[in-house]
């Protein structure tokens, strides 16, 4: 992924801050699979208001894509590839899909912030994310449900 200037400049002055020199490699995502979404959750998450993720662990596998892990920070950009902020990891867990709780829809801040309306978005999502992997949408399936702070600016 070809980074924009933005996303240079945030890392650099994270880094900066931190006085420490920057990683070469920066580490920046999107949340979803959209545009649109992706700028409307990364504004959620430069509020505070979206504090956590839940992925599929069974796409992670398929793509041979790292889990996060506790402590790794990344740069949350918008639809269009901007920098927004920076979050640190504070917890991963892995939680079947039927067993995600009323808490963590709430901590995802998406939405209502409701685990009904966090399961009808996240069956979408889920179902449009494994369709290329030949994988199938299962109640029981691990989810990775990563929480976050944001710590940038």
């Amino acid at each position: 992924m070809e980074h924009t200037d933005s996303v240079k400049k945030m890392w650099l002055k994270y880094h900066e801050a931190l006085g420490v020199p920057a990683p070469f490699e920066i580490v920046a995502d999107f949340f979803s699979d959209n545009d649109k979404e992706a700028t409307e959750l990364s504004i959620l998450v430069d509020q505070g208001i979206k504090r956590a993720t839940a992925s599929a662990l069974w796409a992670f596998e398929k793509t041979g894509t790292q889990i996060p892990v506790v402590g790794g920070i990344f740069l949350v950009v918008d639809g269009r590839g901007e920098a927004v902020c920076i979050v640190k990891t504070t917890k991963v867990s892995i939680i079947s899909f039927n067993e995600i709780s009323e808490e963590n829809a709430f901590r995802e801040g998406e939405g209502d912030r409701t685990l009904e309306y966090w399961r009808r978005v996240h069956v979408e999502y889920y179902k449009r994310q494994f369709a290329p992997l030949n994988l199938n949408f299962e109640e029981s399936m691990p989810i990775v449900f990563e929480e976050f702070e944001k710590i940038f600016p």
